[in-house]
């Protein structure tokens, strides 16, 4: 009897990739058909017991016995099913819940830290802005609601705001030579960093769709085809999503001289932690100089940099 365990197994490699919900929906159509449903009904009744069974499928099947028997077909489809329907259900209330935040309208944002996130961080259609530092020095005291800003940021795919100090700083860092940025969302990084004369490529596997209006310029590739078809001498990335898959192709790359990590110095939110202190061949430091440009600094910004290390003699 064949044992059907391996489609499992394969199932959980492609959802450690992280697909985005748009991807699943169309692999999946019936189970994105089954999630629509149960997850409108639960907030149409408000029915936080309904929201936490579709986060957590898994917990109302009976514990593993002890078993010879191969697991069989239909097994393997329902636990497959259950799987990717957690992972559907995760993304969808993630972006409701975002979205309600990030809606202008909204009730609990009020009108004053409405207006100063709006003069500080956005410019028209909510696109955002580079941070002017005096007057965000001058306005941010005022802001009530901080909390707020980033919700309404992430709903539009925004983790952090740059000045042009930081962009300026960070065009040093890379100091000419060829550079390929990764996971580039709207490429609004590269774009800036593009007029300050440096040498950019903006690629991004496509999974962002949902989250931002469009990719203009941004090439649709992934991080591992995009490393082997550019070549890059330095590799960025913006808010690589925690514990992904992908900038392990970063460290593999002989030819990459020095990555550099816009995020976090709080390590559950963003990069794969593990790999970074798993590498041999590249030197880690956190430039205070570049965290120091990231807005709001409230939030923890921080730049961390990796050299590959030079060989002795």
């Amino acid at each position: 009897m064949k044992d059907y365990a391996d489609e499992i197994f394969r199932t959980l490699k492609y959802l450690q990739r992280q697909p985005g919900l748009e991807a699943l929906q169309q692999l999946y159509p019936e189970e994105w058909r089954t999630v629509e449903i149960e997850l409108a009904a639960a907030i149409r009744d408000k029915d936080k017991a309904k929201l936490d069974r579709l986060m957590r499928p898994l917990e109302g099947l009976p514990k593993p016995k002890e078993r010879r028997n191969p697991i069989t077909k239909q097994e393997s489809r329902d636990l497959q099913g259950k799987l990717i329907r957690q992972r559907m259900s995760a993304i969808a209330i993630e972006r409701y819940l975002k979205t309600s935040l990030s809606d202008p309208k909204a009730p609990h944002l009020k009108w004053r830290d409405r207006l100063i996130f709006r003069v500080l961080f956005f410019a028209k259609g909510r696109q955002r802005k580079l941070v002017t530092p005096w007057l965000f020095r001058l306005l941010w005291q005022l802001v009530r609601q901080r909390n707020l800003l980033m919700p309404m940021a992430e709903a539009r795919g925004i983790y952090n705001f740059y000045s042009s100090g930081f962009l300026k700083a960070l065009a040093t860092e890379i100091a000419g030579k060829s550079c390929l940025e990764i996971a580039a969302g709207d490429g609004y990084l590269s774009r800036q960093l593009t007029r300050r004369g440096v040498r950019i490529v903006a690629t991004d596997d496509g999974s962002w769709s949902g989250k931002i209006d469009g990719i203009g310029d941004v090439e649709r590739l992934a991080a591992d085809a995009a490393i082997a078809k550019y070549h890059p001498e330095i590799v960025i990335c913006s808010w690589p999503p925690a514990n992904n898959a992908f900038e392990q192709h970063v460290f593999a790359d002989p030819g990459v001289e020095r990555y550099i990590m816009i995020g976090s110095e709080h390590r559950r939110l963003c990069g794969n932690w593990p790999l970074y202190q798993a590498q041999q061949a590249f030197m880690q430091t956190r430039h205070d100089g570049l965290s120091a440009h990231l807005y709001p600094r409230d939030f923890g910004g921080a730049v961390f940099i990796f050299d590959r290390r030079k060989l002795a003699g």
